[in-house]
């Protein structure tokens, strides 16, 4: 299907919500999820169908295309920085999964003071140890990874 990556089964798939200033930042949190963590993660970055939605300029199959990512996703992780607050779609995502009560974890990539408060009322990320934290919870790995890979981290 050419989709990064869907979780059918009971493996957790985390939905990475950033903005797209924050790409590089969520690619390699994708990255170490995957190979380290063990879990699945949807990443707007490696869908073909959204890709080519955006390309065709195809707002409907857009707005589907990230629906489907966030229903396949047992978490939400929000990539916080001074550009977030700029974003359309991460409001939104929050925003649909919230509604379906879904874990939401926002993991601070800067210093950032003026945080809404629909985010504060969730899991906050405010620094390594924290992140470290996380994904001890979210498979099999997580907490191998905070034992052995902490001091790559600090």
């Amino acid at each position: 299907m050419g989709r990064c990556v869907f979780s059918h089964g009971k493996k957790r798939c985390v939905f990475i919500s950033h903005k797209k200033e924050d790409e590089e930042a969520a690619t390699a949190i994708g990255a170490l999820l995957t190979d380290i963590v063990g879990v699945n993660i949807y990443l707007d970055t490696k869908d073909c169908i959204l890709k080519e939605a955006v390309s065709a300029d195809n707002d409907q199959l857009i707005v589907e295309s990230i629906k489907r990512g966030l229903v396949y996703s047992s978490d939400l992780l929000c990539l916080k920085s001074d550009k977030t607050r700029l974003s359309w779609s991460v409001p939104y995502e929050i925003g649909f999964v919230d509604k379906q009560e879904i874990d939401i974890a926002a993991l601070n990539l800067k210093d950032i003071e003026d945080i809404p408060s629909y985010l504060k009322t969730k899991t906050a990320l405010f620094d390594i140890e924290d992140f470290l934290q996380y994904i001890s919870r979210l498979g099999p790995h997580g907490s191998i990874m905070i034992k052995e890979n902490y001091s790559r981290f600090s």
